[in-house]
């Protein structure tokens, strides 16, 4: 058959529809596009009305900066330790709010955060509910990059996420809650609880003030941020999540030292450490990842 000519029309058509479908209209307020447009696009996927499964979409930031925000004087942010003490101001939207103008799910219950270089946060929606956590988009009425060039000061942008003033709810033996805040901030993932979390709970008759409960509690808030097991969790250190339990199983003593104080043990380590762990704290983190080995393992032979 000869090749087909196409019309000009039937190319206005053609156009027009590659355009349409370069954009999703979800459930929200934003309009989620299906390709790339500019570098501080905000990558989107997960559990969003009209976004198909396993998707990326892409938000821009003059989109994300017409929705309503509010600016606050934040305080106790360890990202912004050098700057005065009377705080910086932050503009932004709350994250409960972007999340309903992104569409997001009623069934997703977490935000799952990644950053460029790969560290991760994770805001379970007690914790969004409890800390009202800011998804930044100017500090003092400036974009990142503007406001770093000219106090000379290290870029926290195109994103990062923040607190108005954090508290912790609560502290496990010497391990107080974390805050959760994230820089260099490029896509956000609405997801579950139990996908999030499901992989790495400990199976077994644990009581909840046990060493091995607390371990868990300390584990999946704060070593989940840079170690995985398979798709949950950050990739930065590039330990995985059963290489970490094989050090505590293998050489306590070790895990021990190296999750207190990384560079005694490697100089060349670029984890930071846990300075304020006591013995207890570190026995809690052992008996977890020991206890996940030995589930691990188990598993491994019935396969």
């Amino acid at each position: 058959m000869p090749p087909c000519k196409l019309t000009v029309v039937a190319l206005a058509l053609c156009f027009l529809g590659s355009f349409a479908a370069a954009q999703t209209h979800v459930g929200g307020s934003l309009t989620i596009k299906s390709v790339r447009h500019a570098t501080d696009d905000l990558e989107v996927t997960g559990m969003i009305a009209g976004l198909p499964s396993g998707a990326t979409g892409y938000v821009s930031y003059a989109d994300l900066a017409k929705l309503p925000q509010i600016t606050t004087t934040i305080q106790n942010d360890s990202n912004f330790a050098d700057q005065p003490s009377k705080g910086v101001k932050i503009t932004g939207i709350p994250l409960d709010e972007l999340a309903k103008a992104l569409g997001a799910l009623p069934q997703s219950d977490l935000i799952d955060a990644l950053c460029t270089d790969r560290y991760r946060s994770h805001y379970p929606a007690e914790y969004i509910a409890a800390h009202h956590p800011l998804f930044a988009l100017k500090v003092n009425g400036e974009r990142p990059a503007v406001w770093a060039a000219k106090t000379k000061v290290y870029d926290p942008g195109p994103y990062f996420i923040t607190h108005a003033n954090y508290v912790p709810r609560y502290k496990v033996l010497s391990h107080p809650e974390q805050p959760q805040i994230p820089d260099n901030l490029m896509r956000l993932n609405f997801t579950t609880v139990a996908a999030t979390y499901g992989p790495i709970t400990p199976r077994g008759n644990f009581a909840a003030d046990s060493s091995v409960a607390k371990g868990f509690t300390i584990a999946k808030q704060n070593c989940l941020r840079c170690h995985f097991l398979n798709n949950v969790g950050g990739t930065k250190s590039g330990v995985d999540w059963r290489s970490v339990s094989m050090w505590a199983q293998e050489q306590p003593k070790f895990f021990q030292q190296y999750v207190q104080n990384p560079q005694s043990v490697d100089p060349h380590a670029h984890m930071e450490g846990n300075p304020s762990y006591d013995a207890a704290t570190l026995e809690a983190l052992t008996a977890y990842f020991r206890a996940f080995m030995a589930i691990n393992d188990k598993e491994n032979q019935h396969k």
